[in-house]
């Protein structure tokens, strides 16, 4: 599958592949004259994948990958991973049920019930803040057992699935809706949220991305990727593949096929562009950028993005996620360390 989109409803969500998946294939594929080859580097892992979202991979035996890595905790059936704190696992399945685990043992320390299912969450001790499908933003206590807050944010009806869980920062919950806002909330009055949109309508204008760079929240939707501070807001108008966060610096994947290299304002500090590149995922390990096109071109370069040489990894049929300096892609998994420019 290609892109997922997820419409939202008041009690039904469908995911919609054709229409993404036509479109892709009616565009040109992206032609490097020179691959490498990358078979050292690439390994099977035997596992299938059957829930993807911004932060973990959950696979059909259970296991979960997160961005730290394998976890070797088994998920109930039914259940996928969303979210973790440095002592919980937060699961949920298709019928708002969701499961908080020990991140240690692996034991079901409490099963809850929502009134939609869960698309996105923040974990602090035994509180959950969340947005689930019909974009309702709430706020559950594990200790009380129930939802203290639940309130409806806007209308949000095709959603791209490359969901952002909340951050904390500076004390404050930066919560995106479904709908391109942004909540900013005090955990001591959640009540009294208040937000600013980024996204220009309620069709796939969700927030994919999120994070920050010293006081400044760095978000990006399908369309645009925005750089907010007090006082201050940036945006760079683009449509948006993926995006990371190393050093101070951000790298951007754009639908017409660049790599961009930004500072935190969102000034343009060096790009390449790779014809027709129909690009899925970023990363930066070890000092060198990584950039998946969806045929299978794997682009290795230096941080100037400068120096580039391709390996040829073969075609993203599923899904792409980065863990540490590991790609994982479908049922394998590269090791990065092994690949340079």
């Amino acid at each position: 599958m290609s892109i997922r989109l997820l419409f939202v409803g008041l009690s039904l969500a469908l995911l919609l592949d054709g229409c993404a998946t036509s479109f892709f294939n009616s565009r040109k594929s992206f032609e490097p004259e020179k691959t490498q080859i990358a078979s050292a580097a690439v390994s099977k892992t035997g596992k299938e994948a059957v829930s993807i979202n911004r932060d973990g991979v959950t696979f059909s035996d259970g296991t979960f990958l997160t961005r730290s890595g394998m976890s070797s905790i088994r998920l109930p059936k039914g259940f996928h991973f969303v979210t973790q704190s440095s002592v919980y696992v937060l699961a949920a399945d298709d019928t708002g049920k969701i499961l908080l685990i020990n991140r240690k043992s692996g034991k079901v320390l409490h099963e809850g019930k929502l009134e939609y299912p869960l698309v996105s969450a923040l974990l602090r001790g035994k509180t959950i803040y969340y947005v689930s499908q019909d974009n309702v933003f709430g706020v559950y206590s594990v200790a009380a057992k129930k939802t203290r807050i639940s309130a409806k944010v806007g209308r949000a009806y095709a959603v791209d699935t490359r969901i952002a869980n909340p951050i904390a920062m500076q004390g404050m919950l930066i919560v995106p809706t479904l709908d391109g806002k942004l909540l900013i909330i005090n955990p001591a009055n959640p009540r009294a949220a208040r937000g600013f949109a980024i996204g220009d309508s309620a069709n796939l204008n969700n927030v994919i991305f999120l994070s920050r760079i010293g006081g400044r929240i760095v978000a990006a939707t399908p369309k645009k990727l925005v750089s907010a501070a007090p006082g201050a807001m940036h945006k760079f108008e683009a449509s948006i593949a993926d995006v990371t966060i190393s050093g101070g610096t951000i790298y951007a994947l754009t639908g017409d096929g660049r790599v961009v290299k930004l500072s935190p304002s969102l000034k343009v500090l060096a790009q390449k562009k790779f014809p027709y590149a129909q690009f899925t995922a970023v990363a930066v390990v070890g000092g060198k950028v990584y950039a998946l096109d969806r045929s299978g071109a794997l682009i290795v370069m230096d941080r100037s993005l400068k120096k580039s040489r391709i390996y040829d990894v073969g075609e993203v049929e599923d899904y792409a996620f980065v863990a540490g300096h590991r790609l994982y892609k479908d049922d394998e998994v590269i090791d990065l360390n092994k690949l340079s420019y």
